[in-house]
């Protein structure tokens, strides 16, 4: 065995895994039942493990829910900074940007009858968690754009303020007729482009 091998027997990194299989599990469930239907019975089945193992790592419903959606978000921010910083045109990367957040979220909610619910079910705490989370995706977006139109001037920091804008806000609005997850993506996808056209032009 390894050294990296046998790191993995740490009781810390053991920790890690069991409550990403929650989330895991948890996700799954709330997805499938919803908020309020779900147990922490339901919870502790898809995780392979009892109810009394279960609350050695979270204290009830709501903290399991809170902890999964956070770390969900943080996935998917992860994901989307990795595709800014991937090989291709700016027209790639902010489509890869857009789709692992934007799209690919939207693609899990839409597949729950209970989306609604869910994202309801968010208290002050979560809210505020997934705000720090949306914070770094800004911060990183904000990079790839100081380095896709660089200089100091007021001018172009505003230019660059007002692409990024873009690129958050319009997300939003083309959610407002409940399209297809396909739809959605083409979207993005297009308002990646013309973003991109504006940059390198």
């Amino acid at each position: 065995m390894t050294a990296d091998e046998s790191s993995d027997d740490r009781p810390g990194r053991r920790g890690d895994l069991q409550r990403r299989i929650i989330h895991a599990a948890a996700i799954a469930q709330f997805s499938e039942r919803g908020f309020s239907a779900t147990s922490m019975a339901n919870i502790a089945d898809a995780a392979g493990m009892s109810r009394p193992a279960l609350y050695q790592y979270f204290r009830n419903k709501g903290d399991i829910f809170a902890s999964a959606f956070v770390a969900l978000f943080d996935d998917h921010v992860d994901r989307a900074l990795q595709a800014l910083d991937d090989d291709g045109t700016t027209a790639q990367r902010l489509d890869g940007y857009l789709q692992r957040f934007e799209g690919d979220l939207w693609e899990q909610m839409a597949a729950s009858e209970h989306s609604e619910e869910i994202m309801s079910a968010k208290t002050a705490d979560t809210a505020e968690e997934i705000q720090r989370v949306v914070a770094r995706l800004r911060r990183g977006l904000a990079a790839f754009l100081a380095t896709a139109h660089p200089g100091r001037s007021e001018a172009v920091r505003a230019r660059r303020a007002e692409w990024a804008d873009v690129l958050e806000l319009s997300p939003k609005g083309f959610k407002f007729d409940q399209p297809s997850v396909a739809v959605y993506r083409r979207r993005l996808t297009t308002l990646a482009r013309g973003v991109a056209a504006d940059i390198d032009g």
